[in-house]
């Protein structure tokens, strides 16, 4: 993994041949995938996004992505090459959304969340299906492959995951005749820019076409929340009647049903990650994220096992 400088940046805006740069640039984080930059340009603000590692190519998802909008409500793509890489990286540079991230959103704002993910599912595929065993697997490749995860070291996660791969074969036949839709598929808190009652929807590494009702799942459980509520909130009644009142105000139809199932599967995988979080990941992490990694991977196990 290799830390972004000023050389970095500059080659980049060379290749996109965006000027005004000011030379200012600040930090904004990443996580296990991309790094985050905010860069000035005097009278406006570009996103550069670029991958930690070589292998790394989310990136591709968030350009598919980002090309089939126009709203203020998502980065607009200023500049994505495949071909075009910063030290063997993939990189692309995005408008910035006004706004910040905030601990809880109102009600009027989860209304207006709800608007936004209605629009954002209106973009179907008939290329591919929702594919629950595939899906599964493929977003835990990076913690374990399929034989990893069926004899998974932690017994209670072996016996959740091996009853889950049965449910999937089981529930398949009824979700091959779901529309998959683009689906931002990381909505969590930490993903979402307030101003005012507005909300903008930005990383869109993980973007993918699936049951548009997955990206619920992403955003809340009902009965625990998900790193203190940064990752996933423990929902109230009326935030999700909020939440749905907004989906539906514009055309998206609401299956509590299946947001149900895509939650315990979104569990399942939460518990994946943090047993390799915890347990495997070279990353450095202080002993408080640890403590805080082990307490929610207790209540997933327990909320999965109830």
């Amino acid at each position: 993994m290799q830390d972004v400088d000023r050389h970095d940046i500059d080659t980049a805006l060379s290749i996109a041949r965006v000027t005004g740069f000011s030379g200012k640039f600040v930090a904004l984080g990443g996580g296990e995938i991309n790094n985050t930059y905010k860069l000035d340009f005097g009278d406006e603000q570009l996103i550069l996004r670029i991958a930690k590692d070589e292998g790394r190519n989310t990136l591709i998802n968030e350009a598919r992505a980002l090309r089939l909008f126009n709203t203020k409500h998502i980065p607009k793509l200023i500049y994505f090459d495949e071909k075009s890489r910063v030290n063997n990286r993939l990189w692309i540079i995005e408008s910035c959304l006004p706004g910040t991230i905030i601990r809880r959103l109102s009600i009027n704002q989860f209304y207006n969340l709800g608007c936004l993910l209605s629009q954002v599912h209106r973009e179907p595929s008939s290329e591919v299906k929702v594919e629950l065993r595939n899906q599964f697997i493929d977003s835990c490749k990076a913690f374990g492959d399929e034989q990893f995860l069926l004899s998974h070291p932690d017994a209670i996660l072996r016996d959740l995951i091996r009853a889950a791969f049965k449910e999937f074969d089981s529930l398949q036949p009824t979700y091959d005749y779901i529309i998959p839709t683009l689906i931002h598929s990381d909505a969590t808190p930490n993903n979402i820019l307030v101003d005012g009652n507005e909300v903008g929807l930005i990383d869109w590494e993980f973007s993918k076409f699936s049951d548009p009702m997955r990206d619920f799942s992403t955003i809340y459980y009902e009965d625990i929340g998900y790193n203190q509520g940064k990752w996933r909130i423990k929902i109230t009644a009326e935030e999700k009647q909020f939440l749905f009142a907004g989906y539906e105000s514009v055309g998206g139809s609401i299956d509590e049903e299946r947001i149900r199932y895509w939650i315990r599967y979104d569990k399942l995988g939460a518990a994946v990650f943090l047993y390799w979080r915890i347990n495997q990941s070279s990353r450095s992490t202080n002993q408080q994220e640890i403590e805080q990694y082990k307490l929610d991977y207790k209540n997933l196990i327990a909320s999965l096992s109830s």
